[in-house]
């Protein structure tokens, strides 16, 4: 007689997940945590929202999320151009397009890829609506090299300047990352236009000047360096005016900086001028004038002349801490020079007063 067999029960034992650091992880993310989110983003807003967090449900919520992620994960994707494609497709599509005219602002190449389109985007947006000296368009250059492709012709229709951009409104700031991580490679041409800035960048133009200014225009630039130049590093002329605070000429072909013509304006602050292969800083014209302002301006090491004032031309200099020779030292030829024709260089020789005394003149020191 067989012996009945019953099956042999085996313990077998579950694991279990840890309850305690379930309950200790939802007291500080909130009672919708998962228990398997780890991206650093959403758990620091499950950490510092945890009472107001909760799962998306297509039926309860009131949330539009398709609306949001078109707005802040597709949207910010679309250059420009694409934009403006889709513009005329909905209404919401034309509130994007109005808030990204409404920031005033061209990112080069995230909106436009090159500097070229930037500007002629610029001419297009500043025809629809008008800027200020106090609210500028600005064109963000990203850090890297910028290319100018095209030329500019100045206004005497007789040089045509290539890789140079041709700025065609007022109004509009082209602002770099820093002129050691922002370099233009190409030039700038303004002529008839109003408060043009270069901010935080490097232009170099082998084929022609860094910066040429003409015809009452007015450009300023900040914290910005010219170097490399075919020509001058700024050619400034046909009463117009340039402005520049802690900007570095150097290495350019011929001046530094060149006034040419009557009526013109340069006015320099912490500004260096050195080892241009011409003058630092010449002013030629009835009344052109150049101002040198704070301790950290000089001019140095140029292969001809420091200073040049010809032609009834005036160059001021106000650094009343620091002696001429520290100021202006080992250039080519001579630091100082004026024409027999006229011209002179003035210092302000004390802080107490702000009387400038004549230095050079008429082609001999005073």
């Amino acid at each position: 007689m067989s012996k009945r067999t019953h099956p042999s029960t085996t313990t077998t034992t579950t694991s279990k997940k840890p309850r305690r650091s379930n309950r200790v992880a939802r007291q500080k993310y909130g009672p919708c945590w998962s228990g398997t989110t780890t991206d650093l983003n959403t758990t620091l807003v499950l950490d510092t929202r945890k009472y107001q967090a909760s799962h998306y449900d297509a039926k309860k919520s009131r949330l539009n999320l398709l609306q949001d992620v078109w707005e802040y994960k597709i949207v910010p994707l679309l250059n420009m151009t694409e934009l403006a494609v889709l513009r005329p497709t909905c209404t919401w599509f034309e509130q994007r397009w109005q808030d990204f005219c409404g920031r005033n602002q061209i990112r080069v190449p995230q909106d436009v890829p090159t500097i070229d389109q930037a500007l002629e985007i610029a001419s297009i947006l500043s025809e629809q609506k008008e800027f200020t000296k106090e609210s500028p368009l600005v064109v963000l250059l990203s850090e890297g090299v910028h290319e100018v492709m095209g030329s500019w012709i100045a206004n005497d229709e007789i040089k045509c300047f290539k890789n140079t951009l041709g700025i065609t409104c007022s109004n509009i700031s082209f602002l770099g990352y820093g002129k050691d991580k922002t370099t233009v490679h190409g030039g700038f041409g303004v002529s008839n236009k109003k408060n043009v800035t270069l901010q935080s960048l490097t232009l170099m133009s082998p084929n022609g000047n860094g910066l040429y200014v003409q015809e009452e225009a007015s450009v300023e630039m900040i914290g910005s360096s010219v170097k490399h130049c075919g020509f001058c590093g700024i050619s400034v002329d046909k009463g117009a005016s340039v402005k520049a605070t802690q900007c570095e000429f150097s290495e350019n072909k011929q001046a530094g900086v060149y006034l040419l013509d009557d009526n013109v304006d340069g006015f320099f602050t912490d500004c260096t001028f050195h080892h241009n292969g011409n003058h630092g800083v010449c002013a030629d014209g009835v009344c052109a004038l150049v101002e040198l302002r704070g301790e950290q301006t000089e001019i140095h090491h140029n292969s001809c002349l420091g200073l040049v004032a010809v032609n009834n031309a005036t160059i001021n200099m106000y650094v009343p801490s620091r002696s001429i020779t520290a100021v202006v030292h080992d250039n080519g030829d001579r630091d100082l020079y004026t024409s027999f024709s006229g011209g002179k260089i003035q210092s302000q020789l004390s802080s107490s007063s702000l009387e400038l005394t004549v230095i050079h003149r008429d082609g001999q020191s005073v």
